[in-house]
C-alpha cells in the first residue's frame, strides 16, 4: 500500500513539473529586451553528413543559426528545404583539412552564408542582403 502511494506521489510530482516547464518551451515570442528587428533563425534539425576523409568514411554534425533582418527570417523559414539542401551539398563536399583547421571552419561559415544568400536570391529574386550572419552553434567531426 505504501509503495503504491509513493509511486502515485512521484508520478503526480513528475506531471506537475512537466506542466510547469511546458509553457517555457511553447513560447515563440521574442525574449524581453531582445532585438526582434534582427532575429536569429535556427536551422534545425542538426546537419549530419559524411565527408571525404581520405578513403575513410567520416562524419560532420553541425548546428547552424542564421541572423537575419526582418522580413528575411520568414523567407528563410519558408524556403528551409531548399536552403538545407544547399547546405548539405556544401558540407558533404568538404575535404578533411577544411573541416579541422580554424581557417577552414571560418571559410566554411562564410561559404554557408553565401550559399544561403544565393538560395534566397534564386527563389525570391532578391532579399539576400537581409541575411546577415551564419553561426555554427555546435560543430563535431568524427575522424
Amino acid at each position: 500500500m505504501l509503495k503504491k502511494l509513493s509511486l502515485c506521489l512521484v508520478f503526480a510530482a513528475m506531471v506537475g513539473a512537466a506542466v510547469q516547464i511546458s509553457p517555457v518551451f511553447a513560447s515563440s515570442a521574442p525574449a524581453p529586451g531582445s532585438n526582434s528587428e534582427f532575429p536569429y533563425v535556427e536551422l534545425s534539425p542538426s546537419f549530419v553528413t559524411n565527408y571525404d576523409g581520405g578513403g575513410r568514411l567520416r562524419y560532420l554534425k553541425v548546428d547552424v543559426t542564421v541572423r537575419t533582418k526582418r522580413p528575411a527570417d520568414e523567407l528563410l523559414r519558408h524556403h528551409m528545404p531548399y536552403i538545407r539542401n544547399q547546405l548539405i551539398e556544401l558540407f558533404s563536399s568538404q575535404l578533411e583539412e577544411n573541416l579541422t583547421s580554424t581557417e577552414g571552419k571560418e571559410h566554411l561559415r562564410e561559404e554557408a552564408l553565401e550559399r544561403i544568400r544565393e538560395a534566397i536570391d534564386f527563389v525570391e529574386g532578391s532579399g539576400s542582403t537581409d541575411i546577415l550572419e551564419v553561426y555554427f552553434t555546435s560543430y563535431v567531426i568524427q575522424q
